[in-house]
């Protein structure tokens, strides 16, 4: 991915870090698991987050084959209901070979980051040179001769690539908007966006998700797209984008409850009005986003299929630091180059809805910091309650 810098997002206490990233001594808050009565420790930790996953591996009381075990068990019941749920496609067979190795390396102190042994998937159509194939479903689906970018960097930085998520039907399952992530096949999933299927499922599956700056070679060499990360929370979100981010290119600031004080925000006007339920949710949000000490500048007009530096205009012109509205309408974003990240915001008929900042060109890290201060501020994040056809499967 062709990106001008990398994040820092809090030191890391378990190890050796490489470039990218690294995992804190303590997240500020902890991130909040599915609402339904786990089955298990092993089963409330899948929910937990890559922290506790972390704390609990570098006190030796799990492993990462233990792990992707669990996640790969969770899997296969999904795919055993059938039709009711499309999440996956296709299940790494080396996937525990490679967390027994992460393992090993764990064992003589070689920890290469946060997500180091944690289980991830991928979008179909990331190319990976193992024995998953590309675009699976699809008439032309073959094996990649190398890793992607995208895969090779995640690999370094010491990811569990467990399997390959559906391309087609990538947000799809019998309820309402489901992801890998949402459907708990891992914790974290990288997507390719082209017509906002990054943010907008993100959104309404309750993730946080980010669109980085620009386009990337994420497949094949003729596919072009803007790959991005999907995970519970702010903090490894920005984890998993340092990590699929070139090495060696690192300046953003440590994540601080305080990233919306002094900031100006231009409220996009022109996103709302699709659903009232939803405006309100993200009115609410706009009045958290002035208690924590951002300014609000209201915009009237912002076109419905902004072309690429108009964008960049608006906020150059009103001295914005980004753009906020709700996601799920603004999907003709994803068109232009700009960085966008969603964050939950609340529910809307049980369902969850996010709130995005759109920023300049290369300005993740500013993007992050506010988004990491409204989510502290609020917490929104409730994982949402698979259909109880499907939560029995996973027990």
């Amino acid at each position: 991915m062709q990106r001008s810098h990398t994040l820092r997002t809090g030191p890391y206490r378990g190890g050796a870090t490489p470039a990218g990233a690294a995992v804190p001594a303590r997240a500020a808050r902890a991130v909040l698991s599915r609402p339904t009565t786990p089955a298990s420790p092993m089963a409330h930790l899948l929910d937990a987050g890559v922290l506790p996953q972390q704390q609990m591996m570098q006190a030796g009381k799990l492993s990462s084959h233990a792990l992707t075990s669990q996640y790969l068990a969770r899997i296969r019941s999904l795919c055993s209901i059938g039709a009711r749920a499309h999440a996956g496609i296709e299940i790494n067979p080396d996937a525990l070979k490679i967390a027994l190795e992460m393992d090993r390396e764990r064992q003589v102190h070689k920890v290469r980051g946060p997500l180091h042994g944690i289980p991830i998937v991928l979008r179909d159509n990331i190319a990976t040179g193992d024995r998953m194939k590309t675009r699976t479903q699809a008439p032309s689906a073959s094996s990649a001769s190398c890793d992607s970018f995208i895969a090779a960097r995640l690999r370094a930085a010491g990811a569990v690539i467990i399997g390959k998520s559906n391309l087609r039907q990538w947000a799809a399952v019998s309820v309402p908007h489901a992801s890998a992530s949402w459907a708990g096949l891992t914790i974290l999933a990288v997507d390719n966006e082209t017509h906002g299927s990054i943010v907008a499922p993100a959104s309404t599956c309750g993730l946080v998700a980010i669109q980085p700056t620009g386009r990337a070679a994420a497949g094949q060499a003729d596919e072009a797209a803007t790959a991005g990360p999907m995970a519970p929370s702010v903090r490894e979100a920005a984890w998993l984008l340092a990590a699929m981010s070139d090495a060696g290119r690192v300046d953003a600031p440590e994540l601080d409850p305080r990233g919306l004080h002094g900031r100006r925000l231009g409220v996009a006007r022109s996103l709302f009005g699709h659903c009232a339920e939803t405006d309100g949710v993200i009115e609410q949000a706009l009045q958290v986003l002035r208690g924590q000490g951002a300014a609000l500048l209201e915009l009237a007009e912002l076109p419905s299929t902004p072309e690429p530096g108009a964008i960049e205009a608006l906020l150059h012109a009103h001295a914005l630091d980004a753009l906020v509205g709700p996601t799920c309408h603004g999907v003709p974003l994803a068109h232009t180059l700009q960085p966008h990240i969603t964050v939950p915001a609340g529910t809307v008929r049980g369902l969850p809805a996010g709130l995005s900042f759109i920023g300049a060109a290369h300005g993740e890290a500013r993007l992050i910091s506010m988004a990491f201060a409204y989510e502290q501020a609020t917490l929104h994040r409730r994982t949402p309650a698979l259909p109880s056809s499907i939560t029995e499967a996973l027990r």
